[in-house]
């Protein structure tokens, strides 16, 4: 590895990360929970698993009071397995996770989705009519904990409004997650454009306390936030109802939930004599994460690594102390970014794609400066400017657009590749853009017919978060042929791919790798589209036999073949699993009424993601609130979607051993990026 650039060392050196809630010794921890956040009690139950997903521990509420909880666990007999015992204690002294709190009743929750009446295929309008009908079911508010124990306790950050989860494990209100949900819900109206204001109340509520907003409302994300999007919460809320009410409370806090990420997240590097200031996601913590407390145990732990093949790869020496405590940093600031996780934290991605080596023992997730979170600062700094101006402060408005001038440039120097026409994460690290490219012995993958496609750089929609938020300069999202330049890799995807744009165009296992299709990253890529400016253009088309021309406007109309990609994989996975309208009757053998999951699949429409941590999730938040969003802006060009010829899939869970993760998979479903660790 080349040796750090002094000022890299240096800026390491001195750029501390955030102090967390609770330090003692060796000990950085999200709270001072003996529970929750850290201690012998959660080490032990965990590393017990008395359940198979680590975070439905951290959700129990306790029924005793605390010190009767930790009394009857110190009796336990030692060594503590997952045995009767444990059971019995668990049962005795923890109620059910997420009792704290309860679901609104149906009745008082009232949709109103006009924008359905121009949706041009009646399927796809019935489609997400039966979709919006899901929000009443993920409406929850908090109730407190156990009503007559006032010493017992619980996890969950008390929250004073009714919101949204996103489903399944994700129990609570999630924070960049609620972007996508409130897109959503503007546009179902009714009860849900007061819901959605109150979900920006609540983390408005959170900033004021704590000075950003946590990853999600549970005391164990403390030490930790997610991408920043609550300033573009409130823009859109705004822009969508023309209420500007909320502005007098919320633009303060906005400008205090920034400050956090310029004092907390933020290095200087010096280039040609001059200054720039870009951000990072960096957490101070040197435990496993309370919610996957045996996952990062393991990954920091564990002497063998286990390939797909089954080969066993021995590490050469157990991790340090010092080692240790930097993974949990890196893997806590994975989950800060919301890709937790991906190749493009590892500093040996090609132990991932080769499927050697512990590929999360090279996180170094710290050490990189993202294009998304700084665009999103940006987008921030531009929205607080317009705030600024709107309450007639034209002095702050220009200091807050000149701040966004200043980071555009930043990203420009230090982000933007011009060989390769795209924007990396930069590495601290090296002192370079992270461009990654596959070994001589290493393909990124094969085409739809096998064939292989070659040497390929790194691919991710995060490199069109610039053209989303405008973060990019004039010269590039102002002119039409930079921008066509830029996207045709997102048609050449369409055109190999039978599903949507994966997390990148790496199979790693991890679940923001190929082949999982997120919606919000395809939300990203169809926002940077409809941002461009508009160029028409001439193609030939072919229907059958008849050749005919016609003028488009490209940029428009690569949003919708998006858009229909991701309605066709949405639909198509939903009437698999049960769904149906009055057009496409249920399937035979089909159980359930149709699942709308967190991520898909890129090799086909009719399949959910995979890979990571956990099982995959159905409900699901955002993936409700893109497709909402999608509808409404291109309904009258969405078509019904043909999903071939589908039959019904048995959703289950394949078991893995002891220490290896797990994939929900569709049936005949081919889970080889699924990996094991032992």
């Amino acid at each position: 590895m080349k040796p750090l650039p002094s000022w890299t060392a240096a800026l390491l050196a001195v750029a501390p990360l955030v102090a967390a809630l609770y330090e003692n010794g060796s000990v950085v921890a999200p709270c001072d929970s003996p529970i929750y956040c850290y201690g012998d009690l959660l080490r032990e139950i965990e590393l017990a698993r008395p359940f198979e997903d680590s975070k439905t521990f951290v959700d129990l509420p306790t029924i005793r009071p605390l010190d009767q909880v930790l009394a009857a666990f110190a009796n336990l007999t030692r060594p503590i397995t997952n045995n009767t015992a444990l059971n019995t204690f668990l049962t005795t002294y923890f109620g059910q996770a997420g009792s704290e709190l309860e679901a609104v009743p149906t009745a008082d929750l009232e949709t109103k989705p006009d924008f359905l009446d121009n949706v041009n295929s009646s399927t796809v309008a019935d489609f997400v009519s039966q979709v919006i009908d899901i929000w009443p079911d993920l409406t929850r508010r908090y109730t407190g904990g156990v009503s007559n124990c006032s010493e017992c306790v619980n996890s969950f950050l008390p929250i004073n409004r009714t919101f949204v989860v996103a489903g399944g494990r994700f129990r609570e209100p999630y924070y960049w997650d609620s972007f996508w949900v409130i897109e959503g819900l503007l546009r179902t109206q009714g009860s849900f454009t007061q819901i959605a204001l109150n979900i920006i109340e609540n983390f408005l509520d959170f900033v004021d306390e704590f000075g950003f907003v946590p990853n999600g409302a549970r005391r164990y994300y403390l030490n930790r936030s997610q991408p920043p999007l609550l300033t573009q919460m409130v823009k859109i809320y705004v822009e969508y109802t023309q209420n500007t009410t909320i502005l007098e409370r919320a633009l303060p806090l906005l400008e205090k939930e920034y400050e956090f990420w310029v004092k907390n997240r933020t290095v200087v590097l010096e280039r040609a004599g001059r200054n720039y200031s870009l951000a990072h996601y960096a957490v101070s913590n040197t435990q496993p994460r309370p919610e996957s407390y045996y996952e990062d145990y393991v990954t920091a732990n564990n002497e063998s690594y286990y390939s797909k093949s089954g080969k066993i790869y021995n590490a050469s020496k157990p991790l340090s102390a010092e080692e240790m405590a930097q993974l949990y940093a890196n893997l806590a600031s994975g989950a800060e970014s919301g890709w937790d996780y991906s190749s493009r934290w590892l500093k040996n991605p090609e132990d991932a794609v080769s499927d050697t080596f512990f590929p999360l023992r090279s996180l170094n997730t710290v050490n990189v400066l993202p294009v998304d979170l700084n665009s999103i600062l940006y987008a921030n700094e531009i929205a607080i400017a317009e705030f600024q101006r709107m309450d007639g402060n034209y002095s702050a408005a220009k200091a807050w657009a000149n701040r966004a001038r200043e980071r555009s440039e930043a990203m420009t120097a230090l982000l933007w590749d011009a060989e390769h026409y795209s924007y990396f994460d930069y590495n601290l690290t090296s002192g370079a853009k992270d461009i990654y490219v596959p070994s001589d012995n290493t393909t990124i993958r094969s085409d739809t017919n096998g064939a292989p496609e070659g040497k390929e750089v790194w691919l991710s929609p995060v490199q069109f978060y610039p053209y989303w938020t405008g973060a990019a300069p004039d010269e590039i999202k102002n002119n039409p042929t930079a921008i066509r330049r830029a996207f045709s890799r997102i048609e050449e995807l369409l055109d190999n791919r039978a599903g949507a744009i994966a997390a990148s165009n790496l199979i790693t296992g991890q679940q923001w790798d190929e082949p999982n299709v997120w919606p919000p990253l395809q939300y990203i890529i169809m926002k940077g589209l409809l941002n461009a400016p508009l160029e028409s253009t001439t193609t030939t088309l072919s229907s059958n036999d008849n050749q005919t021309t016609e003028d488009y406007i490209w940029t428009q109309s690569l949003a919708l073949r998006l858009a229909q990609r991701y309605v066709d994989s949405t639909f198509c996975t939903w009437r698999v699993t049960g769904g149906a309208t009055p057009e496409t009757p249920k399937l035979t053998g089909a159980n359930g009424n149709g699942t709308m999951f967190e991520k898909y699949s890129d090799e086909t429409t009719n399949a959910a993601g995979g890979g990571g941590e956990y099982t995959v999730v159905e409900g699901f938040g955002w993936t409700n609130g893109v497709l909402i969003w999608a509808a409404d802006v291109f309904g009258q060009g969405l078509k019904t979607p043909e999903c071939g010829n589908i039959t019904a899939a048995q959703i289950g869970e394949k078991k893995r051993g002891i220490g290896e993760r797990s994939a929900v998979e569709l049936s005949q479903r081919d889970a080889r990026w699924v990996k094991r660790f032992t």
